[in-house]
């Protein structure tokens, strides 16, 4: 196994072999106030993020795995950079330019965060660049065609640690034909540091004043619904588990909330789209970005079956994500208004985790 190496706040060591023979590495990025955070670069997977609680305890608050190979096995997106295109393609294709394109399917009919190899099944190129603040740097090349989509796609990662608490992943994308574009992060976060215990008890604040409806099969309407009113009102801060069992049918169709919500406000700049807080721990969640919407999703289809890091097993509902994308099933819906990547443009996902602790339980 090869000597750790130190690149001041990032070191780097390797994690394990894919079943090819090709190895993979973990980064850790650490500041001066502690936090640790680990990233594969297979995937982009977010591995782990140590804060700490009121008390200075750290702990692990996003659910994962110990193993190479049981991320290899997962299927749950579990910490991974997502895409081509983040949530789903309603029948796996979409036109362009006059030619309809049919992509591979991968949850029944639907084409789900780019197919059964998106890049999250990527072993992605790494370069750590010293700066003010250091960088991982993770590169990936999707060929024209890779799971149906059109253009030859290059994608940048870059991720940092600020002193400040703040994770930032700066994507970028460029591509050689027009085609569609969506990239964004997939950790379950469970801000007790327990896989094992519910998010329901969690705090959310969305800043967002509508919210997408599904179907049965979980695919956007095409419309967007105000949360006035309705269960979906998170504006001014209510626990997750407030309403989600109050026979909503948005909430009984997805078994819990797996809903996209419409930023107020999208521009170059990000903006600060969520927070999430757990009052016993004190730990809190920012999440920003300059994407137009942020998918909630509870981890509806989380179970105990699955054992993941330190040997524990998760929970139905054991961890939430917030996911900042583009809008679901976007390249089918003329509403959604969604602008092809064109050659000699360049796709920005600017994203960030803000974690902070508060001294007080309200």
């Amino acid at each position: 196994m090869a000597e750790t190496s130190l690149h001041k706040q990032i070191t780097t060591k390797p994690f394990g072999l894919l079943p090819d023979g090709r190895e993979v590495n973990v980064f850790e990025l650490v500041n001066s106030r502690g936090i640790r955070i680990l990233i594969l670069n297979y995937g982009g997977i977010l591995q782990s993020v140590m804060t700490p609680d009121r008390e200075g305890v750290l702990k692990d608050i996003v659910l994962g795995f110990d193993t190479l190979q049981e991320y290899v096995a997962d299927d749950s997106y579990h910490g991974a950079l997502v895409g081509r295109f983040a949530n789903r393609i309603a029948d796996g294709k979409f036109e362009l330019n006059g030619e309809e394109y049919q992509l591979l399917k991968n949850e029944g009919e639907n084409c789900l965060h780019g197919g059964p190899l998106g890049f999250n099944r990527a072993l992605w190129d790494a370069q750590i660049i010293t700066d003010d603040i250091e960088t991982l740097r993770l590169t990936h090349t999707s060929p024209h065609g890779d799971q149906g989509f059109p253009g030859e796609v290059r994608i940048t990662a870059d991720y940092r640690l600020s002193d400040d608490n703040e994770l930032s992943i700066e994507m970028r994308a460029t591509t050689d034909r027009s085609t569609f574009v969506s990239l964004t992060m997939h950790p379950y976060f469970n801000l007790t540091g327990n896989p094992s215990q519910s998010i329901l008890d969690h705090a959310l604040t969305l800043h967002a004043d509508q919210y997408l409806p599904i179907s049965d099969t979980l695919m956007t309407k095409g419309y967007c619904a105000d949360v006035e009113d309705s269960p979906f009102d998170f504006r001014n801060g209510l626990d997750l588990g407030a309403n989600i069992y109050c026979g909503d049918e948005q909430l009984q169709l997805a078994s819990g909330f797996d809903h996209c919500f419409v930023q107020r406000e999208n521009g170059a700049a990000p903006k600060y789209m969520a927070e999430l807080f757990d009052r016993f721990s004190g730990r809190e969640l920012s999440v920003k970005s300059n994407a137009p919407g942020l998918q909630l999703y509870t981890g509806n289809f989380l179970t105990s079956e699955t054992v993941g890091k330190g040997n524990k097993s998760f929970s139905q509902m054991g961890g939430v994500c917030l996911e900042p994308e583009e809008f679901p099933n976007a390249p089918n819906e003329p509403r959604f208004a969604l602008t092809p990547l064109h050659p000699g443009e360049v796709y920005k996902h600017n994203l960030g985790f803000k974690f902070s602790v508060r001294s007080e339980n309200v």
